[in-house]
């Protein structure tokens, strides 16, 4: 059985989709990954900061999780740091969830027919969940979230990631790769050491001059996890 396999760059590089893997490794993925992995559920993914904020609004308010500029927005229960959700009491909880590129990246795979949530720590997990609901002959495509600060650029952290991703579905059956799936396993094969590749790219450099480097050493972490988030109705995430 083959799949065809395409990496994009950021989200509005995406051709069209049948199952998409949306990757920011660095953070957004990975704290989503986490929180699956802690219970958490539903996750609504609002646009943004004041969109969560509406939608936390009311009673029976569920937790508000996400970023801006790196950090929690103000009113927010928790910033997007997975090494604070990893230890924090929020089995059970509803999240709304909300951060600069990782949840714009997902509202602009919403019109695939499946969209996953990967990340390092859920690699092959993700692959495997992707090459199942992907056809015969269909495609998978790995969207990497960009990074805001930078238009029309890219991050070198995700698209390590993206590299890591191909490995992984490289092992499970006939691909066709596009130049971008090519690139991406390049560069995950050009280094060994993922905490050293996300330490080097602009998102890690960022987040270690916030004092989060825990979060880069706990999102350079390879199959920890078999969390699978993936997108339902109404842009919540659910578990696989």
């Amino acid at each position: 059985m083959t799949r065809r396999i395409d990496v994009a760059l950021r989200p509005g590089l995406a051709p069209a989709m049948g199952v998409a893997l949306v990757v920011d490794v660095l953070r957004a993925s990975t704290t989503l990954v986490t929180l699956v992995e802690r219970g958490c559920g539903p996750i609504h993914l609002a646009p943004t900061i004041e969109a969560a904020r509406r939608a936390a609004a009311g009673g029976n308010r569920p937790l508000l999780v996400g970023e801006e500029g790196g950090l929690p927005p103000a009113g927010f229960d928790y910033g997007n740091s997975p090494v604070e959700l990893a230890a924090a009491p929020i089995a059970g909880r509803r999240v709304v969830f909300a951060t600069t590129n990782g949840a714009p990246a997902l509202h602009a795979a919403a019109s695939a027919e499946v969209v996953l949530v990967a990340c390092l720590r859920n690699a092959t997990a993700a692959a495997h969940a992707a090459w199942e609901a992907s056809a015969e002959g269909g495609s998978i495509v790995i969207i990497c979230a960009g990074r805001a600060e930078n238009p029309g650029g890219f991050g070198v952290d995700d698209l390590y990631t993206a590299g890591i991703l191909v490995q992984r579905l490289t092992d499970l059956g006939d691909l066709i790769l596009t130049d971008g799936a090519q690139a991406a396993r390049l560069v995950a094969a050009a280094e060994p050491d993922p905490l050293r590749m996300l330490q080097r790219s602009a998102a890690g450099q960022s987040l270690m001059r916030l004092g989060l480097g825990e979060d880069v050493v706990f999102a350079a972490a390879v199959d920890r996890s078999v969390a699978m988030p993936r997108l339902g109705r109404h842009l919540f995430l659910i578990a696989e």
